[in-house]
């Protein structure tokens, strides 16, 4: 959460990998929905996807937010 709060993608939502809430959080996802999941380093991004993955989503590891905005998506924040 903090790092969301020092700069994040523009329309995003903070979905915390870390939280116990995870699982809860992307089952209540529109399975017809496609996702791009991105963190500070790109390391925690890859495990909230595979795991999104796992859980039947469309999801794409977007990496870090600096990979982010360098492909086009606006920082806020």
């Amino acid at each position: 959460p903090q790092e969301y709060d020092a700069g994040h993608v523009e329309g995003s939502e903070l979905i915390d990998i870390q939280s116990p809430d995870f699982s809860d959080r992307i089952a209540e996802l529109d399975a017809d929905g496609e996702y791009v999941v991105y963190c500070r380093s790109g390391t925690r991004s890859a495990a909230a996807a595979a795991q999104m993955a796992a859980a039947g989503l469309d999801v794409l590891d977007g990496g870090g937010l600096d990979d982010m905005v360098a492909a086009g998506w606006r920082e806020a924040g």
